[in-house]
């Protein structure tokens, strides 16, 4: 059951804190934070409705990104990017389609777009999710104004808005969750798992070609298909310079199939489990192409499908402008459509088009790649509840180790419990409070019913209660008015005043799922006096714990715990890249320096650590480990002579990660790096050095 929608609430609660049951007991400071974290979170496979709602969740999800109707209009043609063909040519997926309506009222001609996935992110998106309204997509048909065609996955069947997994939560203490680190079950981390979307652009002809990395002696296949997956090893395609004097020795069959990671330009993406779910190709049909012969057949296929999709927009156009004359009118991005479509089918023999990108002529092939990655959240990922209760994932542990009370209910998280009262965020012991009373109290219900949760039988066994002992349902549902009469009045009078039909339907509704409160930002009574009634009458689950600790062994603690239900949202805050290198790369003056688009992603990791160490960090280091530390640090990463020595000493030990002196200042002293080096070169210009002493914090300067 989702909460009903209310217009009760005041304007001045009508925000983001609008979400929050409790606002008035999370701190002012937690209740901001919650507000900023709604729009970092991410939309995740497991997203359920929150237990606990406010009312304003179905009017939130009115407005996540969508596709839908703009106007009232109808249907004129509907025409895909990819059509499914037979043979050679068939491409197995459509990632895009255009759909051609005209406003009923103005008979403007204007487009849709209709997407596979959504990313206006620079990599996080979600696929989108089909609503009923796309089955309405003829030709001819009329569709009202709002019509949603495409919706986030966040949106539920009933129109709830699921932005974040109910997740069992112990709060107690735990050596993972100090210095708000939380502890979390492995089976519950794919709930938490999300899309991300990688773009790569590959352009070869003039001076290189693709090599045959996904094909056969059969089968010249540089890239994989719209569908397919990447290779193990991250590599997208890999570019081989055109050389005709080495042709006979690096263009043979089989040695384009070998990359060769010297001299080949790689192109990678972030490794295993990329799938490709877009291609789209700019290419220039000419008599003479740079790329070699047969090396172009898996991309042509590509650029047909995109010249006949073109193709079939301009005729459209055609058809329209010949049947309306002057009379029709289209919109700016219909407009738009339309030019790059004249673009991309122009005539180069008869029309001088030339295609730029930043006003760099394009290749002889320009391709843009789409990657969708499907990630599972692991150590160093952020969650948080929604009283700014955020904490970050230190620790995974099997679910038979998690807290588990007298009760059988098993903790999916375990956080800091002290924090909730240094945060001052007390909304999140009442919600979690309230949840764990609902289970109970639906525990209570099903027992009564002798059904489990998940038990296909359910309806059955209501049904014949219903039909044949009314005492036994109404007293069933009595018990249950009597709970929401404690925690939600306003949702006790309307269920009171159900008929036995609309009682049954409740009471079903819940057997089959769970109890879904309607709690307002302005219920009454307060929470403390709701909490003394829950205690009296329906008090939840509350004592010791089990569980697996560090050393292995199964213990119990000796203060008693609550598990109970807490809404948690994912954060954009991921930890999917590795912030540490071995060696950064060096400009041509021998300094770090920033990476290119040209040389991005041509390594299976990147060669620049996210942050260097500049003068903040320089002077913390040497405050608390001394100035020798920071020395050392600096020449290592700007002096190439270290560099170079570090790496040989590395690959020539018979033990790599036990060498007890990886460089000798004897042989390598401090002042090698290239900043330094550059300094003294200008001081030495103007007639002086620096000079290193003995003495502790001093310098001096000698004249020459």
């Amino acid at each position: 059951m989702t909460a009903p929608s209310t217009n009760q609430l005041r304007p001045d609660l009508l925000s983001v804190c609008a979400l929050n049951p409790w606002p008035g007991n999370d701190s002012s400071s937690r209740v901001q934070m919650f507000s900023s974290h709604l729009g970092q979170k991410l939309v995740v496979k497991g997203a359920t409705e929150r237990f606990c709602q406010t009312g304003m969740e179905a009017e939130f999800g009115k407005y996540t990104i969508n596709v839908k109707m703009p106007v009232d209009g109808r249907i004129i043609k509907i025409i895909d990017r990819h059509k499914k063909t037979i043979g050679a040519d068939s491409i197995n997926e459509n990632p895009q389609t255009v759909v051609i309506f005209e406003d009923e009222r103005t008979k403007e001609v204007g487009i849709l777009n209709l997407s596979k996935f959504c990313s206006f992110h620079q990599y996080l998106g979600f696929e989108y999710k089909a609503q009923p309204g796309i089955n309405k997509l003829v030709p001819g048909a009329f569709i009202p104004k709002d019509t949603v065609f495409l919706d986030s996955p966040a949106i539920t069947d009933n129109g709830g808005y699921a932005y974040g997994v109910e997740c069992n939560m112990a709060f107690m203490s735990h050596p993972a969750v100090s210095e708000d680190g939380i502890m979390i079950s492995s089976d519950f981390l794919d709930n938490f798992s999300f899309k991300t979307y990688e773009n790569r652009v590959v352009e070869w002809g003039s001076k290189r070609f693709p090599l045959n990395l996904y094909g056969d002696i059969n089968n010249y296949k540089p890239f994989p298909e719209i569908g397919e997956y990447i290779r193990d090893d991250g590599l997208l395609t890999m570019l081989r310079t055109n050389e005709k004097d080495l042709a006979v020795v690096e263009q043979s069959i089989y040695d384009l199939m070998e990359p060769d990671f010297i001299f080949d330009k790689a192109i990678y993406v972030n490794g295993l489990g990329g799938r490709i779910v877009d291609i789209r190709v700019q290419h220039e049909e000419t008599t003479t192409s740079p790329t070699p012969f047969g090396m172009e057949k898996q991309i042509d296929k590509y650029d047909r499908a995109r010249r006949t999709f073109y193709h079939e927009i301009l005729s459209e156009w055609r058809r329209l402008r010949t049947a309306r004359g002057e009379a029709l009118a289209i919109t700016p991005e219909f407009s738009r459509l339309l030019v790059e479509a004249h673009a991309a089918v122009a005539d180069s023999a008869t029309e001088k088009i030339s295609k730029l990108y930043r006003n760099a002529p394009l290749d002889d092939y320009r391709v843009e790649f789409v990657i969708e990655y499907v990630n599972t959240p692991t150590i160093g990922f952020k969650l948080t509840d929604c009283h700014g209760g955020k904490g970050v994932i230190c620790k995974i542990v099997k679910p038979e180790d998690m807290p588990v009370d007298e009760a059988g209910n098993r903790a999916d998280i375990v956080m800091d419990a002290l924090s909730t009262i240094s945060r001052m965020n007390i909304g999140r012991l009442y919600e979690q409070y309230t949840n764990a009373a609902s289970r109970d109290v639906l525990v209570t219900l099903r027992s009564k019913l002798g059904v489990a949760k998940g038990d296909k039988k359910y309806l059955g066994k209501l049904t014949d209660m219903f039909d044949n002992n009314r005492a036994a349902f109404t007293k069933m549902y009595d018990y249950l008015m009597g709970y929401y009469l404690i925690v939600s009045p306003r949702m006790y009078k309307h269920l009171s005043e159900l008929e036995a039909d609309g009682q049954f339907q409740h009471m079903s509704s819940i057997i089959k799922d769970n109890i879904y409160l309607y709690i307002p930002t302005d219920n009454e009574p307060e929470p403390v006096e709701t909490i003394k009634q829950l205690e009296k009458h329906y008090r939840p689950t509350y004592g010791p714990v089990t569980y697996v600790g560090n050393s292995g062994r199964k213990v119990t603690t000796k203060n008693k715990v609550r598990i109970g239900s807490l809404y948690i949202m994912l954060l954009e805050k991921i930890a999917d890249q590795a912030s540490a290198i071995s060696s950064g790369k060096l400009q041509h003056f021998g300094i770090l320096s920033q990476l290119t688009k040209a040389d991005k992603y041509t390594q299976p990791t990147r060669n620049q650590a996210i942050k260097a160490l500049g003068e903040t960090e320089g002077r913390i280091v040497a405050s608390y480990a001394g100035q020798k530390l920071a020395a050392e640090i600096i020449d290592r990463n700007n002096s190439p002579a270290s560099l170079k020595e570090m790496v040989w000493n590395i690959l020539a030990a018979e033990n790599p990660t036990n060498i007890a002196n990886l460089i000798d200042r004897k042989k390598f002293p401090y002042g090698g790096a290239k900043p330094i080096q550059l300094v003294q070169h200008i001081a030495l210009c103007a007639g002086w050095q620096y000079s290193y002493t003995s003495k502790k914090h001093s310098y001096s300067i000698k004249k020459s």
